[in-house]
């Protein structure tokens, strides 16, 4: 029973802590079982909407359009592999001679299920590298908005005494 209790407090506690949390960046993304989404203020946003949002920025441009030949190169891989893997498994009726009596048995080609299983591997590969590069394409154009966004210039310098009787100086950025 203590430990159901202390399952529903952690379980409350992170549920808590995320409706505390700060306002996230501009966009995110959010991982789903085989592709990540991206969401600006809590609205999944679709593929043209994503491009056109990084239509004038170069390194998220790149990043997300490479992600999408990724995925699907990868989809074809896995969907590859597990035909190739089920049709290497299913095998072949066989029959042969033994001490006179005909046998029957199935064969499997190693090579196949091999040549399958590898296929479906890389094509997994390929697809958590395309969400990994969502992922950085998000990253990298939440940094390029905040970097922008810091950039000030003066508005005010003034250099003088202060009350202290001391030499001081304040600058005023806008």
């Amino acid at each position: 029973m203590r430990k159901l209790q202390i399952l529903v407090f952690i379980i409350v506690y992170i549920n808590s802590v995320q409706l505390f949390a700060q306002k996230q960046d501009t966009l995110y993304s959010k991982r789903a079982f085989l592709s990540t989404n991206i969401y600006s203020d809590n609205v999944r946003l679709s593929r043209k909407s994503v491009e056109a949002l990084f239509k004038d920025t170069w390194a998220p441009k790149v990043n997300y359009k490479w992600s999408r030949v990724l995925k699907t190169t990868g989809a074809l891989g896995i969907v590859g592999g597990i035909g190739l893997t089920t049709f290497a498994i299913k095998g072949v009726n066989v029959s042969t001679t033994i001490e006179g009596r005909k046998v029957g048995y199935k064969s499997i080609s190693l090579p196949q299920l091999t040549i399958g299983a590898s296929l479906f591997v890389v094509g997994y590969s390929l697809v958590a590298s395309s969400n990994q590069l969502v992922r950085h394409s998000v990253d990298v154009y939440n940094s390029m908005l905040k970097s922008s966004r810091k950039i000030s210039y003066i508005n005010k310098v003034q250099f003088g005494l202060t009350q202290s009787n001391t030499v001081g100086f304040s600058i005023s950025l806008k």
